[in-house]
């Protein structure tokens, strides 16, 4: 008797223990039917380069124009992204533009681009209503000073046989990107122009804009983009579009209504400029249920667009905020590529003793660490970026498992 016990004893642990087995081998198999990732990349994008003419003055030295200073503190984090993106909003018509200047039609000196390019900049975004300040000339003078400082350019052409679309790939991820503008043609007798100043019949086909009275055109001229990134097998798509009213913290009607059918046209991401402050982020969803990641505007990253010379009533300062907006695309081993990180690092335009200054605002570090003479101000601006994008913000990185970032740093 007490071998047959033994014996069924034997058996029920070995049963016990076969089972064990078969459940560690079907849990081995549902993570190795997981899609994994196989690679990731970084995309960084910031906001408008507004050379105003006390900016100019300030980084003058006499026998040059060094930039340097503005963005030393900002480099490092310019350099972490696999690409990094700014919106260029001047042009640098050179001496034979007349003088430089700043606002209404900026004329930079070029040493601005050498400057970006070794603060960590590869793409300028080159579409926007200022792209026509110093002419057909200067516009066109600007993307050779771009092509000599080895920076690429979106949403302007040397010629019509360039496409607008931009295609770069990072690894084995591969990118689409177009950069529009709005013109102004509604207002020149529908001759194409930006910010009133008609265009030569050469320049017309080489920015790539729409007129806010005709949007159907816009739309067909995005779908045709987005088709073209789909003949040359794009990854993921991004959208770059100036937009809106100056000055307004809301997106009007009419980026609500392009951004969600941008988002229908199948946009993986959409940034927008020219409103000169921070404008809300949102995750937009398609009637097929294509995501969207929207920031409507990016704010100022330089500029003299300070408080008490724009808001009489309070001086908010939202024209000092700007930010880097860094999305990861990820690959997987069954092919696919989708959004699996996003990070909102704000930052701020201090001025201080006549030098203008980029704050990187990062909350992972002590404020007083930034290297702001004002470090308190510098917090502020974190806390209205903040204020402006943490919401949708932090809900999209709960949705991807990143921590959450914290309003305010007081």
């Amino acid at each position: 008797m007490l071998i047959i016990v033994v014996v069924l004893l034997a058996a029920v642990i070995a049963g016990l223990f076969f089972t064990r087995k078969e459940e560690e081998k079907e849990d081995l198999r549902a993570v190795l039917a997981e899609p994994q990732i196989e690679e990731s990349i970084t995309v960084g994008a910031t906001g408008d380069l507004l050379i105003h003419t006390p900016i100019i003055s300030a980084v003058d030295t006499g026998y040059g124009y060094d930039f340097s200073g503005c963005f030393n503190l900002v480099a490092p984090y310019y350099q972490e992204p696999d690409l990094m993106i700014a919106n260029l909003e001047v042009t640098c018509g050179g001496e034979e533009a007349g003088s430089y200047r700043g606002y209404p039609t900026f004329n930079c000196p070029d040493s601005l681009i050498p400057t970006l390019k070794e603060a960590g900049v590869d793409i300028c975004l080159t579409a926007n209503n200022h792209s026509y300040d110093t002419g057909f000339d200067g516009m066109l003078r600007t993307l050779r000073l771009l092509d000599e400082n080895g920076i690429e350019h979106l949403g302007t052409r040397y010629d019509e046989k360039e496409h607008f679309v931009m295609v770069k790939k990072v690894g084995d991820i591969k990118l689409g990107m177009v950069c529009i503008t709005y013109d102004t043609r509604d207002s020149t007798g529908w001759a194409k122009s930006l910010n009133g100043i008609v265009m030569d019949e050469g320049a017309v086909n080489l920015v790539d804009s729409f007129c806010y009275p005709d949007l159907d055109e816009l739309y067909e001229n995005v779908k045709q983009s987005m088709d073209e990134m789909n003949m040359l097998g794009v990854d993921s798509k991004i959208v770059f579009i100036h937009w809106g009213n100056e000055y307004t913290d809301e997106p009007n009607d009419y980026e609500y209504e392009i951004a969600q059918q941008i988002c229908e046209l199948g946009a993986d991401v959409l940034i927008g400029g020219h409103p000169h402050v921070i404008q809300k982020y949102d995750t937009l969803t398609s009637s097929n249920g294509h995501k969207t990641l929207c920031l409507y505007s990016m704010g100022n990253e330089l500029s003299n667009q300070r408080a008490e010379l724009m808001d009489e009533d309070g001086n908010r300062g939202y024209t000092e905020d700007g930010l880097i907006f860094e999305v990861t695309f990820s690959k997987f081993n069954n092919g696919n590529v989708k959004i699996t990180g996003l990070e909102i690092l704000p930052t701020w335009v201090e001025k201080y003793n006549g030098a203008y200054t980029i704050i990187p605002c990062d909350a992972e570090k002590d404020p007083y660490s930034w290297g702001a003479a004002y470090t308190e101000s510098a917090m502020n601006s974190y806390e209205r970026t903040q204020g402006r994008v943490s919401e949708a913000y932090n809900e999209f990185r709960k949705s991807k498992k990143q921590e959450p970032v914290p309003q305010s740093l007081y």
